[in-house]
């Protein structure tokens, strides 16, 4: 039995035990942005889900689409993208960009019926495996910079207003 077999074989369980070992480390060496990660991660994809999974044995599905994943991979991707603009980091935009095209694979499951179900679980599930690596390399960066330099900022600082009624004052305090 080749490795790659091996790997389709259990790719699953590989995915769901690496998931969980990557979100236990961000909420445990994470600041902030790694743990909201993380929680979107677990909440969503292993509580909510292994919920829905026990409670119903068969998944709903519409006109070929699998809507309690397209919920929740539209879900996950609002959360991500909330998480990836505030944050003070790149990584989670990576993240969110790959749920936007798992949320889109059902999207295009639903408009096209000619795609077949090889490709319509390839582009909904596949994002997850990148991921995940994209998550733990900005986990490992994160803590190397910590380590490197020090506490740094887990927020963007908040936009000002640019369309607020502005006072003389205002612009004079600008110049100087």
């Amino acid at each position: 039995m080749s490795v790659w077999t091996l790997f389709l074989e259990y790719r699953a369980d590989l995915q769901y035990t690496a998931s969980w070992l990557i979100c236990l480390a961000a909420l445990y060496w994470g600041s902030w942005p790694e743990r909201l990660v993380a929680l979107v991660w677990i909440v969503l994809f292993h509580i909510v889900d292994g919920i829905y999974h026990q409670l119903f044995d068969t998944e709903y599905i519409f006109t070929g689409v699998d809507v309690w994943h397209a919920g929740l991979d539209a879900l996950a991707a609002a959360a991500w993208m909330f998480i990836a603009v505030q944050s003070n980091r790149n990584y989670p935009m990576w993240i969110a960009a790959l749920q936007i095209l798992a949320a889109c694979a059902h999207l295009a499951r639903g408009i096209a019926e000619p795609i077949t179900q090889i490709a319509y679980a390839t582009m909904a599930f596949a994002p997850g495996y990148l991921q995940l690596i994209i998550f733990a390399a900005g986990l490992i960066r994160h803590v190397l910079r910590k380590q490197q330099h020090g506490e740094y900022r887990d927020w963007r600082p908040p936009l000002v207003n640019p369309f607020r009624a502005r006072t003389i004052h205002d612009i004079l305090k600008g110049q100087t």
